[in-house]
């Protein structure tokens, strides 16, 4: 990491958040900021890993963000079966509509 202003920022930071007066997902967005601006930070190309493992050593391993999957890669939660206890597919309850189109 070149920047020094970046660094002695997350120190500061960091400092925060142990003193719990900084929410750790704060923490990040203030890097991530601080990363699109800073010409410096622009121009280094290790930075974004540098911040990513920071991101993760500060973040809960809950919290830190998964990669969005592409939309064709995104499966609909809808389209999904549901499984029972024993991995079969359940059967889900018929709709008004359905009950209505098998009495015709």
């Amino acid at each position: 990491m070149k920047c020094q202003r970046l660094q002695k920022l997350i120190k500061n930071w960091y400092a925060q958040v142990q003193d719990e007066a900084m929410a750790p997902a704060r923490m990040i967005a203030f890097m991530e900021r601080h990363l699109g601006e800073c010409p410096l930070c622009l121009a280094d190309p290790k930075v974004k890993k540098e911040v990513a493992d920071i991101s993760a050593f500060v973040l809960p391993a809950e919290k830190v963000r998964k990669p969005e999957l592409a939309p064709d890669d995104a499966v609909d939660e809808a389209e999904e079966p549901e499984e029972g206890a024993n991995g079969e597919e359940e059967e889900k309850p018929d709709s008004e509509e359905d009950q209505l189109e098998d009495d015709i």
